[in-house]
C-alpha cells in the first residue's frame, strides 16, 4: 500500500514537470520587454578591461592570528621589489579588491534572484499521519459486544439473531448481517476503525504571466546594478594599482634622499677635516672649523629624516602587499623616466572621458534608479496568476477505500488598487536617486577633465626641470670640486666650499624630485585615461 502510494506521488509530480519545463523556452510578455529595455540602455561607456580583471583569479587571504609573543612581530624577511612585482601582488592578495569582487558576485546572486521571478514556482508537500482512536474502538465493541480488545469479527449467524432481536425483518437482518458482520474482509472492523494510518500529499505550480512590467523593471535594475558593481571593482583596481605606485615612488624618494644624505654627510666630514687641517696648519681659523661643524650637523639631522622616511615608505608598501608574516620592502628599480606620454591634451581628455569607469559607474546607477521607479508604479498595477493545484489521500489501513485525487485549475487578477501612497515614495526615492547619479557624473566628468589638464601640465614641467636639474648637478659637482681645490690651495674660503656643498645637495634634491614628479604625473594621466 505504501509503494501503491509513493508511487503515485511520483506520477503526479512527473505530470506536473513538463507544464514547468515548458515556462523555460516561452517568451511572455515581461521577458520582451526585460530584453528590449536592456539592448536600448546598453551603456558604451564600460570599459573591456572590467570583464577581463573579473576573470582574474584573486587568492583569499588567510586570517592573521594574534601574536603570543612579541618575537613573532619582528621583521623576519626582507623583499626586494620591482614595481611591476608590487602590482602584481597587490592584486593577488589585497583584501579591498577582494571585498569589491565580493560585491560583484552579490550583484549577480541579485539579478539570478530577479530573473527566478520569469519562472513558475512548483511546491510539494506529503503529510503521514497516524491515529488511534477511541470512540470508534467503544462504537465497535458496542456493535459487535465485544471488548474493545477483541480484533476478530463477529459470525455471521451471530449477527442475524441479533438484528431479529432488535426489530428488524429477516431481509434486512440477512443484509445488514451480509456487510457487517461478513469474514470477507469488510465487516465490523472496517465499519468502526479505531486506528488510521493516512498519507496526504499536495502539489502547487503558480506562475506569474503579466505584472505590468513589474519583474521586467526589477531585471533591468538588477542588471544595471550589477554592471554598476563590476564597473566600481575595476575603479577600485585602478585606485589600487595608483596607491602602489605612489607607494613604490615613495619609497624611490626615500631611498634617493637617503643616497643624498649619505653623500652630504660624507662632504661636509672631508670640509671638517680640511678646516681642521687648515686650523692646524695656522692657515685657517677657528670659525671655518664651526661652521662645518654645523653644517656637518644639519646634513646628519636630515640624514636621519631620510631614514625614518624610508623606514615608514617601506611599511607603509608592505601594508599594501598584505604579508603573512612581518617583512620589509627595498625597491630595485632604478629612479629614472618610467616612460613618455605622446598624445596631446584634447586627446588624453577624450580618451579619459570615454574610457573612465567612474563616468560609466554613474550612468549605471542612473539607469538602475529609473528602473527601480519603473518597478515602483508597476507594483500598484494589475497583475495576472495562473495556478495548478493537485491533493491525494490514502489510508494505508483501511483496505476498502483507496486512493482519491484531486485537482484545481485557475487564475487570478491581483491588484494593489491603494497602497498608502508608498509606492508613490519609492519611486520619487528612486527619482531622487537617479538625480543624484547624473549630479554626479557631471562632477565626475570635471574631474576627470581636471585631473587630465592637472597631470599633462606636471609632467611637462617635471620633464623641463629633469632637464635643469640634471644640468644643474653637473654644475654643482664641478663647483664643488673647484672650490674645494681653492680652499686647499689658500686661495678659497671654506665659505665658498659649504656654499658649492650645499648647492650639490639641493641640486640633487631637485633632480629626484624633478624624476619622481615626472613618474607620479606620467602615472596619474594613465589612471585618468584608465589604463593602468
Amino acid at each position: 500500500m505504501r509503494i501503491r502510494s509513493l508511487a503515485l506521488l511520483v506520477a503526479f509530480s512527473s505530470a506536473l514537470t513538463p507544464v514547468y519545463a515548458q515556462t523555460t523556452g516561452s517568451s511572455p510578455a515581461d521577458v520582451s520587454r526585460t530584453a528590449a529595455a536592456a539592448n536600448t540602455t546598453a551603456s558604451d561607456l564600460t570599459p573591456s578591461t572590467a570583464s577581463a580583471a573579473l576573470d582574474t583569479p584573486i587568492r583569499k587571504p588567510d586570517m592573521p592570528t594574534i601574536p603570543a609573543q612579541p618575537l613573532q612581530l619582528r621583521i623576519q624577511a626582507t623583499r626586494p621589489l620591482k614595481l611591476q612585482d608590487a602590482v602584481s601582488l597587490v592584486l593577488d592578495r589585497n583584501p579591498q579588491l577582494l571585498t569589491a569582487r565580493y560585491a560583484v558576485d552579490r550583484a549577480e546572486a541579485v539579478k539570478r534572484q530577479a530573473e527566478a521571478a520569469l519562472f513558475p514556482t512548483v511546491s510539494l508537500n506529503v503529510n503521514y499521519t497516524y491515529s488511534q482512536s477511541p470512540q470508534s474502538a467503544i462504537s465497535r465493541a458496542l456493535i459487535s459486544g465485544e471488548s474493545s480488545s477483541t480484533t476478530g469479527p463477529s459470525t455471521l449467524a451471530q449477527g442475524i439473531q441479533f438484528l431479529n432481536t432488535a426489530g428488524f425483518t429477516p431481509a434486512e437482518s440477512s443484509a445488514l448481517s451480509s456487510l457487517l458482520f461478513s469474514s470477507s474482509g469488510s465487516g465490523i472492523n472496517n465499519a468502526f476503525l479505531s486506528e488510521s494510518a493516512t498519507i496526504t500529499g499536495t502539489a502547487a505550480i503558480n506562475w506569474t504571466i503579466f505584472s505590468s512590467g513589474l519583474v521586467g523593471s526589477n531585471i533591468l535594475a538588477a542588471e544595471e546594478s550589477l554592471k554598476a558593481t563590476r564597473l566600481q571593482y575595476e575603479t577600485t583596481r585602478q585606485d589600487l594599482i595608483n596607491t602602489v605606485i605612489g607607494a613604490y615612488y615613495d619609497l624611490q624618494t626615500a631611498d634617493g634622499n637617503v643616497q643624498i644624505g649619505d653623500a652630504a654627510v660624507k662632504s661636509n666630514q672631508a670640509s671638517v677635516r680640511d678646516a681642521r687641517a687648515q686650523e692646524q696648519a695656522g692657515t685657517g681659523t677657528r670659525f671655518a672649523v664651526l661652521q662645518a661643524e654645523v653644517n656637518l650637523a644639519n646634513a646628519v639631522q636630515q640624514k636621519l629624516s631620510a631614514d625614518n622616511q624610508r623606514e615608514i615608505s617601506q611599511r607603509n608598501l608592505a601594508r599594501l602587499l598584505n604579508y603573512a608574516t612581518p617583512t620589509a620592502v627595498e625597491a630595485v628599480d632604478p629612479i629614472e623616466e618610467a616612460g613618455t606620454w605622446n598624445l596631446g591634451l584634447e586627446e588624453t581628455i577624450m580618451r579619459a572621458l570615454n574610457q573612465r569607469t567612474e563616468l560609466a559607474y554613474q550612468d549605471s546607477l542612473r539607469r538602475s534608479a529609473k528602473a527601480t521607479q519603473a518597478a515602483a508604479y508597476a507594483s500598484i498595477s494589475p497583475q495576472v496568476n495562473v495556478f495548478l493545484n493537485g491533493q491525494f489521500f490514502d489510508n494505508l489501513i483501511d483496505r476498502s477505500v483507496g486512493i482519491f485525487t484531486g485537482y484545481t485549475i485557475g487564475a487570478q487578477i491581483q491588484w494593489n488598487a491603494f497602497d498608502g501612497g508608498a509606492a508613490v515614495a519609492q519611486a520619487d526615492q528612486a527619482i531622487a536617486t537617479a538625480r543624484t547619479a547624473e549630479a554626479n557624473f557631471i562632477d565626475t566628468f570635471n574631474t576627470v577633465r581636471y585631473s587630465v589638464e592637472s597631470s599633462i601640465s606636471s609632467l611637462t614641467t617635471a620633464r623641463q626641470q629633469i632637464d635643469t636639474a640634471t644640468t644643474a648637478v653637473a654644475s654643482a659637482e664641478e663647483a664643488l670640486r673647484l672650490a674645494r681645490l681653492r680652499f686647499q690651495a689658500g686661495v678659497g674660503t671654506q665659505t665658498d666650499v659649504l656654499i658649492a656643498d650645499t648647492s650639490l645637495t639641493q641640486a640633487r634634491v631637485n633632480r629626484l624630485t624633478a624624476v619622481i614628479s615626472y613618474n607620479r604625473a606620467l602615472a596619474s594621466i594613465r589612471r585618468s585615461v584608465g589604463i593602468l
